[in-house]
Order: C-alpha cells, then structure tokens, then sequence
C-alpha cells in the first residue's frame, strides 16, 4: 500500500471519529439516595431535560433563522473584490494590472416571490411554534401518566401488604379450625393457595414499581432512580367537579394541532403567491464602483449603474401548472386542518365524557369499599362463631380485596382522564408549571 492509500485510509479514520456521537451520560441511582418527587419538580425537570422538548426547541430555532433568512433577501447583495495580475508579453516585458471593484446588486421587482418566501417562512415559523406547543401537551400527558401511575402502584404496595397480612391470618385460622375438626381441608388449601397468591401479589407490585421508576424516569428527561420515590396522595388530588365546556368547536380550532395545521395551511397559500412571480416581469438594480490600474500610484475609479428587465415570454406551461400545483396543495392543507378541527372536536367530548365519569366513578368506588369492609367484618364474626360458611366468608374477603383494589385504580383513573382532557385541549408543561 502506497503512501497515498495510508494518507486517505487516516482521512477515513480521522473524518469517522469526528462524525461519531457522545451521548449524555445516564445512570441509574438508588431511590434511597433521592428525595421524594413531588410534581412540580418532575415539571421541571422535563422541561429542562426531555430530549423530545429539546429537539423541538431546536426545531423552532431552525425555523426562526430561516425566517430571518427569507426576510434578509429584500436587502442588497454587496460584494467586493481584489485582483492583481502580472503577465509577460516577450521575454524582456512585463504588464501588472491591479482591480479594486464593489459591486452591489438590489432586486427591485421580483413578481412578488420575496414577498411570498417571506410570508411563507414567516407562518412556518409559527407552525413550528404550534408544534412545540403540541409536543409539549404530550409530554405533559405522558409525564402525569408515568407518575399517577407510580403513585397509584406505591398506593397498591400499601393495599396488597394489608391483604397479605389479612390472608396469612384468615389461612391460620381455618388451619385452627380444620385441627380442630370444624372446616375440611379443601377450605384450609385454599386458603394457604390465597395467602401464597397474595405475598406473591406484594413481590409482583414491588417488581412493577421499579420497573414504572425507569418509565417515569425516561419521561423526566432521564432522571433515573430505582424506585423512585414520589410524593402525593392519591385521595388529595381528586379533582374538583368538572363542568361541561360552552363550545367545543372554539376549544378545538385553538388546540396545537389544528393552529398548526392552519398555519402550515397559510404557509402554503403564501406559496402560491411565490409561484405566481415566474409570471411577472422582474427588475434588478445593479451598480458597481472600482479602481483599475497597473500599480496601486496610478489608478483610476470607474462606476456604471444598470437596471435589468426581464420578461417570462413563454415557458412551456411549466410556471401555469406550477401555480396550479401550489394552489391544489393548498386546498388540500385547508382540507387536513378541517379534518383535524373536526376530529378534535369528538376527541374532546370523548375526553369531557371520559373524565366525568371517572370522577363520578371514584365516589360509587369508595362506597362499594366501605360496604365491602363492614360486610367482611359482620361475616369474618359469623364465620368464626360457626353462623357463616367457608363459602360466605371467603365471598365476603375477596369482595373485600377487590374493592381495595378497585378504589386505588378508581383514584389512579380520574388523575389520567383529567391529564387525557388536558392534553386534548392543548394544556402544555409550561402551563403546568404555572398551576394550570
């Protein structure tokens, strides 16, 4: 291998290091080692750190630069240069020349394409912000999942540890009583296989907690800890009663979504106003100064000013149909906003209906709880007393078991419908941070 495959072989290794990637640093931490997450800083902490905020934020500064591009072109274009020349004419003679010239070239008519490019990248850039509003909501909705759902199995911890401890007694106490000649040994089984089924419970929800930490984690922007600890109680953050909204259609056209595609909507019809410049005449000022000579002591300025005119005569219908095209695309993005509008519109009925329910839905919850325990102890009595069956009470503390557990997702479901009809009206983090 020659000295030029060494010299190209390095290039490639030194140009494929430079191109690689060095992602963040992420850990996982002990939970023991971090403070009980409270929602406010798990707002802040994806809002600073979510990668899918962060990409968007660097979206929406693309977009602005190129806005303040498009804007840059009605401004002239000035350009300078220098140019010393030596040539020999014969063998005994020389010629130097030496050029300073300036030139500056300012459109003046271009059929209204920078005014349309303009227009354009102005309403992409507003469409951009729509869309960091839109990722925004998401992120928000996907955070308050993760964590209602950490609280609601920390919650389910508590609930299934009691049932345990429940379990393991009632088991004992059928084992006295089946030595004691007064139950079979069906009923001491399968009392044993309840208390085995709800340790394993326990182990199953500790096992689930730590594995929501790393999804809640990944939603705070890669805060990792293992389990998360978080601060809150379920029963204190059952929302108010929410009332039905006056006008789902004005929620609707002022949601992320359809702003955005509305705004992309107009970015489009603008771009028909740019198309439509291959139609008109366009007129271009130019001027230029400079100083030619052969050495710098013997220079002499010259200046000429142009206006140019130029005509589209004929183009073979390429600028018509490119028009035509530009106003199809149009009507079509009109078309896809509508769409949106409309279908947002259902989605946030579906939501209201949704979260009413669900918070309806926690007060026939907690009575069915409070049934499930007087009715445990009224026949946990009868039962050891020989005036209820196995039957009775071991309907009577499964009923009990499954109310517990059907209170603690009925709390968990209103903080979700409420995050769903949020995210549905386009609520973001920063509203969130600011207690809306």
């Amino acid at each position: 291998m020659g000295f030029k495959a060494y010299g190209a072989v390095l290039l490639l290794a030194l140009g494929h290091g430079c191109a690689r990637v060095q992602l963040p640093e992420a850990r996982i931490t002990p939970g023991s080692a971090q403070e009980h997450l409270t929602w406010p800083r798990a707002v802040d902490l994806a809002l600073s750190q979510h990668p899918d905020l962060r990409q968007r934020r660097s979206t929406l500064d693309a977009q602005r630069h190129n806005r303040n591009q498009a804007l840059g072109a009605y401004l002239p274009t000035i350009a300078g240069s220098v140019a010393r020349k030596r040539s020999r004419t014969t063998s005994s003679s020389t010629s130097d020349s030496l050029t300073f010239d300036v030139d500056v070239s300012q459109p003046i008519f271009e059929g209204f394409a920078t005014t349309g490019a303009a227009l354009q990248a102005w309403r992409q850039w507003e469409a951009a912000q729509w869309q960091y509003r839109e990722t925004s909501a998401q992120v928000r909705l996907d955070l308050r999942e993760a964590y209602v759902e950490l609280l609601r199995l920390h919650k389910l911890l508590e609930v299934d540890q009691r049932i345990a401890a429940r379990r393991q007694d009632n088991a004992e106490l059928i084992r006295l009583r089946y030595e004691a000649g007064r139950e079979h040994a069906g009923s001491w089984k399968r009392a044993q296989a309840i208390a085995e089924q709800a340790a394993f419970e326990v182990r199953q929800t500790r096992r689930r907690i730590d594995s929501q930490s790393l999804v809640l984690g990944r939603q705070l922007g890669g805060f990792f800890a293992q389990p998360m600890p978080v601060a809150g109680d379920l029963e204190q953050m059952v929302p108010d009663e929410p009332t039905p909204p006056a006008d789902y259609v004005a929620l609707a056209e002022a949601t992320p979504p359809v702003q955005r595609l509305t705004r992309s909507a107009e970015a489009l019809k603008v771009a028909i106003l740019a198309e439509q410049s291959n139609l008109w005449p366009k007129v271009d000022g130019t001027f230029n100064y400079g100083y030619s000579g052969s050495k710098a002591s013997k220079l002499k300025d010259d200046a000429t000013a142009a206006v140019t005119v130029s005509v589209p005569l004929f183009a073979g219908g390429q600028h018509v149909q490119g028009v035509l095209e530009a106003n199809a695309t149009y009507r079509a993005a009109v078309e896809a906003a509508r769409s949106q509008r409309d279908d947002r519109v259902a989605t946030l009925s579906q939501r209201w209906a949704a979260f009413r329910d669900a918070w309806e839905l926690v007060a026939v919850r907690r009575s069915f709880l409070e049934a499930a325990r007087q009715r445990s102890e009224i026949v946990r009595a009868q039962y050891t007393t020989g005036l209820a069956s196995f039957q009775d009470f071991d309907i009577a503390e499964q009923d009990l078991a499954d109310s517990e557990r059907a209170y603690v997702q009925s709390l968990a479901d209103v903080q979700a419908q409420q995050a769903q009809w949020i995210q549905a009206q386009g609520g973001t983090l920063e509203e969130a941070r600011n207690g809306t």
